[in-house]
């Protein structure tokens, strides 16, 4: 196996993990998968900066799916 051929499957093997990843956000996993796509960036950074690329756009676009609390607005049973 060439270094190319290498570069191909780990492109193709993101990919996949990209669609993986989105179809778990919209299942209600939207944090759990951004933790997945944040560790596959890491594994990815320093040889494979392409393919960590496109796991940072991901992350972004899951990050849009994290659904958080709205701000406590405090005691107002005092009232």
């Amino acid at each position: 196996m060439t270094e190319a051929d290498a570069a191909n499957d780990i492109a193709g093997l993101n990919r996949l993990l990209v669609l993986a990843l989105l179809a778990l956000a919209r299942n209600g996993a939207a944090e759990e998968a951004c933790r997945l796509a944040a560790r596959g960036w890491s594994l990815l950074r320093h040889r494979h900066a392409r393919e960590a690329e496109r796991l940072t756009a991901s992350l972004h676009r899951l990050a849009r799916e994290v659904r958080h609390p709205p701000p406590d607005q405090g005691d107002n049973r005092h009232e």
